[in-house]
């Protein structure tokens, strides 16, 4: 717990545990405890000049006779009340040792991290499900001179494993873009993958439609248009540039948001790099999870995620890669 000028900061550390299979532990809160009844990732508070890490290990010796080999950071969440801020320091735990049972009396059980969903968190935890669910890598399709070049690399694309596409494609009319995504949203069906559109949010009327992408310019438009018409599963995500669109997205209700240009691109000369530290102060002030985007390759994603980042949203990093 520390102090910044009247306001108390209460920093908790927070683990999304993944076993070997690839499932989440997760908690059930007694009833007669503050959100009794409610199930939560394992976590607690962090003493002064502790290492989160350390703290947490601490945490889940105390409460599932288990520790951890390796840490990922996953996403801070920051939640203010009229008297105290409290940070959720989220950090992905593996390699265990031990067998996780519940010290304090409590009910845990594993579960797949699809079926996060649908669990009983507290309002609190959204981002961190948010997180846990997203991947680390977020495609953008590239220029194409025909269908059959966009379907073929998506293709080799979701192959090798990418999860989420956002298919773009600002030159295409309607009817020919709508075409195409119809097209690309079988394959990515078919491999496990979500398949992201840019337009109007009337498009998450489609039984199709896996999610949207919001243009930073569309987010003063009424939100309740895009609340109304989602349904349960469809990601809702919003390009950002500064903090105040940030900010805008996430009084909106998004999911997640790309930022950028984090450095200067080829499909967007001329445009200023906002910059690594300009991303990474905007990253931890974000309450969602966040894609760092723009001139970034595949080997920067380590340093987003450090930054407390999702992940890495490219173009060229993936397309030009043949």
């Amino acid at each position: 717990m520390t102090q910044t000028g009247s306001r108390t900061i209460i920093h908790v550390a927070v683990a999304v545990i993944v076993g070997d299979d690839g499932r989440i532990l997760i908690a059930r809160r007694p009833d007669d405890k503050h959100m009794g009844g409610y199930w939560e990732f394992p976590g607690g508070k962090v003493e002064d000049s502790e290492d989160t890490r350390v703290a947490l290990n601490r945490e889940l010796k105390e409460e599932l006779d288990i520790e951890a080999g390796h840490f990922q950071k996953l996403i801070e969440v920051r939640h203010d009340y009229p008297d105290k801020t409290v940070l959720l320091d989220t950090w992905r735990a593996s390699e265990l040792k031990g067998t996780p049972k519940g010290n304090e009396g409590q009910e845990i059980k594993w579960v797949e991290v699809a079926e996060l969903p649908e669990i009983n968190f507290p309002p609190a935890n959204v981002p961190i499900v948010n997180a846990a669910l997203l991947p680390s890598r977020y495609m953008v399709t590239g220029r194409f001179s025909s269908s059959t070049e966009v379907i073929e690399k998506v293709s080799r694309r979701l192959d090798q494993g990418i999860k989420l596409i956002q298919f773009r494609a600002p030159w295409l009319q309607t009817a020919p873009y709508q075409h195409i995504a119809r097209e690309l949203h079988a394959l990515c069906r078919d491999k496990g993958a979500k398949l992201i559109l840019k337009g109007r949010p009337e498009l998450l009327q489609e039984s199709w439609c896996d999610g949207i992408q919001l243009r930073s310019d569309q987010l003063g438009i009424a939100s309740k248009e895009w609340k109304q018409n989602r349904r349960v599963g469809q990601w809702l995500a919003a390009s950002c540039h500064n903090r105040e669109q940030v900010d805008l997205a996430v009084k909106a209700g998004v999911d997640f948001v790309t930022l950028s240009p984090v450095r200067p691109t080829r499909s967007h000369p001329g445009i200023l790099a906002i910059g690594q530290e300009v991303a990474a102060q905007l990253t931890a002030a974000c309450p969602v999870p966040v894609y760092w985007l723009g001139g970034l390759t595949l080997a920067d994603e380590e340093l987003v995620v450090e930054h407390g980042g999702q992940g890495i949203s490219a173009i060229g990093a993936f397309w030009a890669a043949g």
